[in-house]
């Protein structure tokens, strides 16, 4: 505890100076930032109509309650968050270090592998934005530093527990983030080394708080708002895909109020591609005689991703879901329910009149946001000149000047060679759990697959910082 300390406040002193020096300590507002720092506890159905789960409103509180700033003050709020960043950060930093120490790793590499993670794609692009993108990875990344240690040693009550709660605390957070409930019982039903029916029991013990967590709060919704999901959100992002690999002429043929719906879609599209083709970004899909490969043309569904949702989908649901008096007489809130609800019906009968389209784009998605992720880390110009600099400096800090001594072959330890295997199952599963997750509903752009990708570097760099051999002591 007392070196997790030491490196947590180090890593914390070291990051903070690193912003400050960078630019990136000033707090950085987004399109998405007043849906988190607006966000009303006043009622339960303003809660349960919230377009985001509370997890980082509630954070967002606690920033002010820390800052003691007024409604007005809203800079130090912001502020304090940044540094909440920053410390959540540095607390999965020394986490890591910990585990990675209890693994026999060597001190260098376990100074690589913690500084490739601080420095991290995601963290480095969204420490200061006023969303939830870089708490969210930190929080994550510490579950799955605990996946190392269960690994490691076994899965007591308290871990258990301590694990599931965390994983609820995420997903307040970051909905994206519910990969995390299957890939965490996978990973604890996978660990080798135990009984089947033991590791059977602890996986499902292990996801039961989240799951629990997730009705209740499904549950919730449901009574006040006559909705079991988890928000009245994300639907409208998997539509402006799914209707993307539909032609004019079969949105229009969707049975009965889907088709009202779909006809307004592609009206929409159509009229938008004609006018500000700037805006539009090729909006213009009129009828031709096969939309079928339209599902093979990712870069085109991601480019015209963010237009087809704000300025096509969600535009479109509310003029169809207003037509009807019973929603229109209705609060916003309640409003914004109903059209979400109908864009969730539209979506479940596209995907399964249309299973081949959704599944070929599923499949390009993962293969996009694969190679985006990599692609991503190696031309970010920081993270990869300290990431390849570190390494560099340490093969030449560990080159041997012995001829004889330098042939000879190097030999792990065994529990590094438990530990990389242990690290290949983490940065492996997690990278593909959160891609595949994400490709449901969403191209897997570049912050959402950066942030899958987080054990990527640390998983590289530890298999080349274990393979430098030690310096020898002196012969006498």
């Amino acid at each position: 505890m007392k070196h997790f300390a030491l490196i947590s406040l180090a890593a914390f002193v070291i990051l903070m100076g690193t912003c400050w020096m960078t630019n990136r300590f000033a707090p950085h507002l987004v399109p998405d930032s007043p849906s988190y720092t607006e966000y009303s506890f006043e009622s339960a159905e303003g809660i349960a109509t919230q377009i985001r789960t509370p997890g980082y409103p509630a954070l967002v509180q606690f920033a002010k309650t820390l800052a003691n700033a007024s409604a007005d003050q809203c800079f130090w709020t912001n502020q304090a968050l940044v540094i909440l960043h920053i410390a959540l950060q540095a607390i999965a930093v020394g986490f890591l270090a910990v585990e990675l120490a209890a693994w026999n790793f060597s001190r260098r590499t376990i100074v690589i592998a913690a500084s490739v993670f601080a420095i991290g794609c995601t963290f480095w692009d969204h420490v200061n934005t006023i969303a939830t993108d870089a708490p969210a990875m930190s929080l994550a990344a510490m579950i799955g530093i605990s996946v190392l240690r269960i690994w490691r040693t076994d899965l007591t009550p308290r871990i258990c527990i301590a694990m599931g709660v965390l994983t609820t605390i995420v997903i307040a957070i970051r909905p994206a983030y519910l990969f995390l409930i299957p890939w965490l019982m996978l990973s604890v039903f996978v660990r080798p080394n135990d009984m089947f029916s033991r590791r059977l029991i602890q996986a499902i013990a292990v996801g039961s708080v989240p799951v629990l967590a997730l009705l209740a709060w499904c549950t919730f919704r449901g009574v006040t708002v006559d909705d079991f999901g988890v928000l009245p959100f994300g639907h409208q992002n998997m539509a402006a895909v799914t209707t993307q690999l539909l032609d004019a002429e079969e949105l229009e043929a969707l049975p009965g109020r889907l088709g009202e719906l779909g006809k307004e879609i592609a009206d929409r599209r159509i009229e938008m591609a004609a006018g500000d083709r700037a805006a539009a970004d090729g909006l213009d899909l009129r009828p031709i005689v096969d939309a079928a490969p339209r599902a093979d043309s990712y870069t085109t569904i991601e480019n015209r991703w963010d237009a087809m949702t704000y300025m096509v989908v969600i535009p479109a649901a509310e003029a169809v879901a207003n037509q009807s008096p019973e929603v229109s007489d209705k609060s916003p809130g309640l409003q914004r329910v109903h059209q979400h609800q109908l864009l969730a019906e539209l979506d479940r009968t596209i995907v399964r009149s249309y299973p081949v389209r959704y599944f070929r784009w599923i499949a390009l998605a993962m293969r996009r946001g694969v190679w985006g992720s990599v692609a991503d880390m190696l031309m970010h110009p920081i993270f990869f000149v300290v990431t390849v600099g570190l390494v560099v400096a340490a093969c030449v800090a560990s080159i041997r000047f012995n001829p004889m001594k330098t042939a000879e072959p190097f030999r792990a330890h065994a529990s590094n060679q438990a530990g990389l295997a242990a690290l290949t199952w983490l940065a492996l599963s997690y990278w593909l759990f959160k891609i595949a997750f994400v490709s449901l509903t969403s191209p897997p752009i570049g912050r959402f697959s950066d942030a899958a990708a987080v054990w990527l570097p640390v998983w590289i760099a530890v298999m080349l910082a274990s393979q430098i051999r030690q310096k020898p002591l002196p012969t006498p």
